[in-house]
């Protein structure tokens, strides 16, 4: 009677639960996990209860299943299938349902799982190959999207010459070019492949460190040497330049930390497995065989296997080296990888198989990555190309207003009463320094914000952290404030008469 009350109340306690959409991803390493663990035969209340540690969505569910069977008194099998009917993911759901029938017949957890980490690893791939090809048009879509705002600038500038907007309709016009730049760098956004973003911290190598010591130091630079030239009355290219390149070594050292995190994923694959079939083939623990592998083979892990191996022969606790190692790389994929190699070790998993999958769990990620980095690469060079383009160009046409308006204001000035003056009607006449101060500020607003709106678009295809956007963004103002610098003495050459 107790059981069917549970049940009855289960329906309207798990309504107030909402699970997370899990990724792709997710699922791949909770599957990965959860085999890996299995195949060191553990019990099944022990499988259910370490897979609900993981800081997963995917672990939510079998979190809720562990509880049912441990203060509600279900089996596992009814379980899965009462947590899974409930499901919203329709993944998750089917997993539950087949984890469900597989483990009411008799069907080992370890085979089973080992089945399905294979399948949704598959499925992972096309899905990431979807996300790819998609991202590849939006990337292609963006340049023209960028382009078409632009042009709104551009017309919004030359149809002052004609007829005067007023400064209402001409920020309106400027205000819907930087939405339609934002929505195209937004669905960037949403088309790239899912991953979970990299994590910077203290623990981690030098370059991370430093990282660290920079994203504090360099805003405030920024801010500093703005407001002093501003001050100063230094004009906005100038500023610009003096921006970028006070946010460029930021830029590099991200671009370096993220280079020696990417080095250091793809040996993590290759050292498990051969680390694994060592340990294995020599029978012997881990510490011991660590010093049976050639390292060099793996020299941008070399220094942090060094230590790890010092801290074995040190008689530290192997949870607190491991755990120590997979910080100091400063990688979170090697630290996901570490979880699943330590906790399957440390439960009596064999060394070898558990090698192999964290190795391909390891290498799968990485390989994708590779696909994403040619995709991310042209774009990024194809949008910085493009925004100096840009820049330029709408800073030659509102040098040229200003120096076309000059010489009507000059000749204006030549004629004899006011009444040859009414006798031209020229409507340009009629636009003077008021409305040129709106457009040079609302065009070099529109040029900064567009240089904001690509270092986005640029890091949203790349993938990683966020920070790495501030080497693109650098790269975009300093052109910025050259084309601001440049191009005013360029159009004075070319206009210049007699």
């Amino acid at each position: 009677m107790a059981s069917i009350s549970s049940s009855r109340s289960l329906p309207r306690r798990a309504s107030k639960v909402s699970f997370k959409e899990p990724s792709g991803f997710d699922l791949f390493y909770q599957l990965i996990y959860m085999s890996a663990v299995a195949s060191a035969g553990v019990a099944r209340s022990r499988l259910f209860q370490l897979a609900a540690r993981l800081l997963r969505p995917p672990a939510e569910y079998f979190k809720r299943i562990h509880l049912l069977c441990e203060k509600l008194g279900y089996n596992y099998p009814s379980a899965c299938n009462v947590v899974g009917q409930r499901a919203k993911s329709e993944a998750m759901k089917a997993l539950l349902l087949r984890l469900s029938d597989a483990l009411s017949s008799g069907h080992p957890e370890v085979s089973f799982l080992t089945e399905e980490a294979e399948v949704q690893r598959e499925a992972y791939e096309k899905e990431y190959d979807r996300n790819l090809a998609s991202l590849t048009k939006w990337t292609d879509a963006y340049g023209a999207i960028v382009v078409s705002s632009a042009l709104i600038i551009i017309v919004n500038l030359t149809s002052t010459m004609i007829y005067d907007l007023g400064a209402g309709m001409t920020a309106a016009l400027v205000l819907t070019a930087v939405l339609v730049s934002a929505s195209g760098a937004w669905i960037i956004s949403r088309a790239a492949p899912c991953e979970a973003e990299a994590v910077f911290t203290s623990d981690g190598p030098q370059s991370q460190r430093l990282l660290l010591t920079f994203m504090k130091a360099v805003p405030a630079a920024i801010v500093v040497a703005t407001l002093l030239l501003g001050l100063a009355h230094v004009g906005m290219g100038w500023i610009l330049i003096v921006a970028g390149v006070l946010l460029l070594p930021l830029g590099v050292v991200s671009m370096k930390a993220t280079q020696e995190i990417d080095k250091k994923d793809k040996e993590i694959g290759p050292f498990l497995r051969s680390f694994g079939a060592v340990a294995s083939s020599a029978s012997t623990t881990l510490s011991e065989a660590l010093t049976m592998i050639d390292l060099s083979s793996f020299p941008n892990l070399q220094g942090d296997l060094k230590r790890l191996g010092w801290r074995f022969k040190a008689a530290i606790s192997p949870a607190l080296c491991w755990s120590k190692f997979a910080r100091e790389t400063g990688s979170r994929l090697i630290g996901e990888t570490i979880t699943i190699f330590y906790d399957a070790i440390d439960l009596g998993g064999e060394a070898d198989m558990v090698g192999s999958l964290c190795s391909q769990f390891a290498t799968t990620e990485v390989m994708l990555r590779a696909r994403r980095k040619v995709v991310a690469s042209t774009f990024s060079g194809l949008t910085i190309v493009m925004h100096g383009a840009i820049s330029v160009l709408m800073i030659i046409i509102l040098e040229v207003i200003r120096r076309f308006s000059q010489m009507v204001s000059a000749a204006a000035a030549n004629l004899e009463g006011q009444d040859a003056m009414r006798s031209m009607q020229l409507p340009m006449l009629s636009f003077g320094s008021p409305i040129l101060g709106v457009l040079s500020t609302l065009t070099y607003a529109m040029v900064v914000v567009l240089a904001l709106i690509n270092a986005y678009a640029i890091i949203a295809a790349d993938g990683g952290h966020i920070v790495k956007a501030s080497f693109y963004l650098s790269i975009l103002l300093v052109l910025s404030g050259l084309s601001f610098v440049l191009t005013p003495p360029l159009v004075g050459m070319i206009l210049k008469v007699g």
